[in-house]
């Protein structure tokens, strides 16, 4: 009996045949990106058991059936950049198991129907980019699992209901770009969870900006909502804010010093409003602020401003605040070693020689040293704040500077940021290094996203893998702060991420990482092509990964996806472990993740038992892909005329003393190799999960194994093959002109991220 069915990428065209109703065990239906067309079939309802649909990035239209409603077992609905039509059929609340919905990217009208709130499962829900009219139903308040609403980009009008309040576990809240005809209800402080809050272009009645000081957001965005009044001494509360978007609204009054308490803040916007006053000097403080625009208003620069200077590695200081209202690019702050002085010639450039007066000399300057050509940083700026005339000539001169100085100074900027944090690189910057995501360039895609290759503009040779998320990941920030630091020769690096887009689109979530140009494992085991991997290859491989994996262990973190795809292969037939887009914290033995990831065949039965992931879990997974390098088969596959999967498959050979079948045909290995090969992933499976060994003593066991098989000296030179990457790597870090210090996240190569309840067909015992 067929109980999965992956055609992914697989240039399918033509309508999806009725006859699919037949295939009655069916729990994973996947036929996403392809060339399917017209409407989905009714047919799809008969599948009682569907657990998982995706349908995404095809050409389907028509509505949605109502049929599907009734598939009382599926967890995950991804209907997204289709050609859809019609309503979201009222009996969707019906739908009781339903955990993930995403409908974004069609032309959906109507409403939002009210039984959506009958959901109570539902976790992750994206509406954006359709035409949906009407309220925002307040049923919605009812769904108490929900962590990621995304609702932009349609034409939803009336008011935000206060039932919203009630999702104290929501953490993504999108409603940009809609119509909406009141402000932010009160209750929305009280939503203990949320970090991401997303209103831009979407109300026609002021914000009142006090509602939302209670609330816990990384990042606040009220671009162009006639926020009216003044910005609030309370806005020292928001104490997680990194980015704060004011821009193009009708607040009035000073920028209060409270705002300079917003320790984490790296981003704030607070352009053309009718703001007045001077710039807090404090706010040159925030040792993480990287874009401060003050545009289009009256807030002038404070007579000294130098201490905005952020202190970097090797005591070279450079300021990172791009500031429209400063009148010549701001220069480092004298170390004990270096004393750094400004001048400026009459043509109000910066210029690295002495002499030249173009500031007016009867500005008093207290700071300056020497002849008045010597100026400090603080004198100049004083001097261009009371010269407003000058200011005004100068402004453009000075933001093209500040561009040239960012561009030259990029690695200086940020080689020495904290290993907890990473930086951004501009959007425009990515767009241009894949030649604005040109499809030459796209390597690859999966559930989440597309992965395009590129080239780093800045030294026009670093070659990128890019990941564009398609979907909204609402744990981005966790995740990449979680992984920045991790740095290790069997994981892919990171080099850096961008947040944003335009305020007219959804929101980009873009990682940048070290582009591995073997492909992955999963093309190795199972191309048709003559590309078979030798027994010393498979093992080398294996125990690459172990190790990385182990690394990953040795901090706490679960990867929770472990399987060929996402094992990447170098130059030198290393293994790299790619996608960390499920990574998590151990969670121990008290606290369940609402949802269980992973893929099918992979996920270990216990995690999908208890949703409680950790290292046992990623040893789980690990077992099964062992045996999968082992044989060269799939984990879930046909045996004679029944669907088998892998794992009872290996316990029944090693019980039957058939071990020598589990052996690629393709591969040369002795039995005795095959045997504890097998037996080793056999143990990594067991039901009891504090009786699996750890990835030490796999990576241990896999080593021992290489040397009995291989011999002792080749083991030594591959060992020597990964201390040599690192060690170029270490250099890496230090002479390119990347932000370096954006270590190991992972590539979303050919990433097929899988929902709730996904479980092999058949599992041993």
């Amino acid at each position: 009996m067929v109980t999965s069915m992956d055609i992914q990428q697989s240039e399918l065209a033509g309508p999806i045949p009725t006859t699919i109703g037949q295939l009655s065990g069916l729990k994973y239906l996947d036929l996403s990106e392809n060339n399917l067309t017209g409407p989905i079939p009714r047919a799809i309802g008969q599948l009682r058991n569907l657990e998982l649909l995706t349908l995404w990035k095809n050409n389907l239209s028509g509505t949605i059936p109502v049929a599907v409603t009734g598939l009382q077992r599926l967890s995950y609905l991804d209907l997204s950049e289709n050609k859809l039509t019609g309503p979201i059929p009222w009996a969707i609340g019906s739908m009781s198991s339903l955990q993930f919905l995403t409908l974004w990217q069609n032309e959906i009208t109507g409403g939002i129907p009210a039984t959506i709130g009958k959901l109570l499962d539902l976790t992750y829900v994206d509406l954006g980019e359709n035409s949906l009219t009407g309220p925002i139903p307040s049923t919605i308040g009812s769904m108490s699992s929900l962590k990621s609403l995304a609702l932009w980009h349609n034409r939803l009008s009336g008011s935000i209901p206060a039932t919203l309040g009630r999702l104290v576990d929501l953490s993504y809240l999108d409603l940009s770009v809609n119509n909406l005809s009141s402000s932010i209800p009160s209750t929305i402080g009280g939503m203990s969870s949320l970090k991401f809050l997303s209103v831009s272009w979407a109300m026609t009645w002021p914000v009142l900006l006090e509602y939302l000081t209670h609330l816990s957001v990384n990042s606040l965005d009220l671009y162009s909502n006639a926020l009216s009044g003044t910005i609030p001494e309370t806005i020292e509360k928001l104490t997680h804010l990194t980015r704060l978007v004011l821009q193009y609204n009708k607040l009035s009054g000073s920028i209060p010093d409270s705002i300079s308490r917003l320790s984490k803040l790296k981003e704030l916007n607070v352009s053309h409003n009718s703001l007045v006053g001077l710039l807090p000097p404090a706010v040159g403080s925030l040792i993480g602020l990287s874009y401060l625009n003050v545009t289009g208003t009256a807030v002038t620069c404070p007579p000294d401003f130098s201490s905005c200077v952020v202190k970097q590695k090797g005591s070279s200081a450079f300021c990172k605040i791009c500031a429209a209202f400063c009148t010549s690019c701001i220069k480092p702050k004298p170390s004990s070693t270096e004393a750094v002085n400004t001048t400026t010639n009459s043509s109000s450039s910066s210029s690295s020689g002495g002499g030249g007066g173009g500031v007016s000399s009867s500005q008093p300057v207290s700071s300056a040293s020497g002849s008045g050509s010597d100026l400090s940083v603080g004198a100049i700026a004083g001097i261009a704040v009371a010269a407003v005339t000058v200011l005004l000539l100068l402004c453009a001169a000075v933001l093209l500077c500040l561009m040239h100085v960012r561009r030259k100074n990029s690695k200086d900027l940020f080689d020495s940021i904290a290993a907890s944090s990473c930086t951004e690189f501009s959007l425009k910057e990515v767009a241009a290094a894949t030649n604005h995501w040109a499809k030459a360039n796209r390597l690859g895609s999966g559930a989440f996203g597309d992965v395009y290759k590129g080239v780093c503009p800045r030294d026009g040779a670093t070659v990128w893998a890019v990941k564009r998320a398609r979907l909204i990941n609402v744990d981005f920030q966790r995740e990449v702060q979680q992984m920045a630091g991790k740095n290790h020769p069997n994981i892919v690096r990171l080099l850096g991420f961008v947040v944003g887009g335009s305020m007219r689109t959804r929101p980009e979530q873009i990682l940048v990482y070290e582009f591995v140009p073997n492909g992955d494992l999963q093309h190795w085991i199972h191309s048709d092509t003559p590309l078979s991997l030798s027994l010393q290859q498979r093992l080398d491989i294996l125990i690459g990964a172990a190790h990385g994996l182990a690394y990953l262990h040795s901090f706490g973190i679960v990867h929770r996806d472990i399987k060929p795809a996402n094992i990447l292969i170098t130059s030198t037939m290393q293994a790299k472990i790619a996608d960390f887009g499920l990574v998590r914290m151990e969670e121990g033995t008290t606290v369940a993740s609402t949802r269980v990831m992973g893929t099918p065949g992979y996920v270990d039965l216990i995690y999908l038992k208890t949703s409680k992931a950790t290292t046992a879990t990623d040893v789980y997974s690990f077992g099964v892909l062992m045996l999968v390098v082992l044989s060269g088969r799939n984990p879930d596959f046909e045996l004679g005329k029944e669907r088998c999967h892998i794992l009872s498959w290996a316990v029944s050979c090693l019980a039957s003393g058939k071990t020598i079948s589990l052996k690629d045909p393709r591969m040369d290995a002795p039995l005795d190799a095959v045997q504890r090969w097998a037996e080793l992933a056999v143990r990594c499976t067991v039901q009891c999960s504090a009786s699996r060994p750890s990835m030490e003593d796999v990576a241990s066991e896999l080593m021992s194994l290489r040397v009995d098989v291989v011999g002792k000296e080749e083991l030594v030179a591959a060992v020597r093959v990964d201390e040599e990457v690192l060690e170029m790597r270490c250099v890496s870090e230090t002479e390119t002109d990347l932000d370096t210090e954006l270590l190991s996240l992972a590539s979303f190569l050919n990433e097929d991220l899988t929902d709730a309840a996904t479980t092999p067909s058949t599992t041993a015992a």
